[in-house]
């Protein structure tokens, strides 16, 4: 009964971690951003180079930009999304969403597409 029970839990944890496995969060804050950008640049913050390496290894994956709601953030989203597009990134897989709870970060969002939608 114990081994019957232990299986059931690991499998419960299985299922769990992979769930959890399937979305990633970076975090892009207004400092690193204040810094003079060139596409070189850019690809130097690790939020975007780890959600752009993150992005290319999964399977229908999409890139959510959760921003600050206020108009400088819509702003600062919309020209993070832009430096992403030159990088290579379709803009089929950018999402801009409003609502970011800290009014001095973006925060990327990396998973399955049907998750972020």
């Amino acid at each position: 009964m114990l081994n019957r029970t232990a299986l059931l839990v690991f499998l419960l944890l299985l299922s769990l971690s992979s769930l959890a496995n399937t979305l990633r969060i970076f975090t892009l804050s207004a400092d690193e951003w204040a810094q003079p950008r060139s596409g070189a640049a850019v690809t130097q913050f690790s939020s975007v180079r780890s959600a752009i390496s993150y992005w290319e290894k999964g399977v229908d994956s999409a890139i959510l930009i959760r921003y600050p709601g206020e108009d400088s953030g819509e702003i600062w989203a919309t020209e993070l999304r832009d430096w992403i597009i030159s990088l290579g990134i379709p803009s089929d897989y950018l999402l801009l969403v409003a609502g970011s709870q800290a009014a001095d970060e973006i925060k990327l969002i990396v998973g399955p597409r049907d998750e972020l939608q």
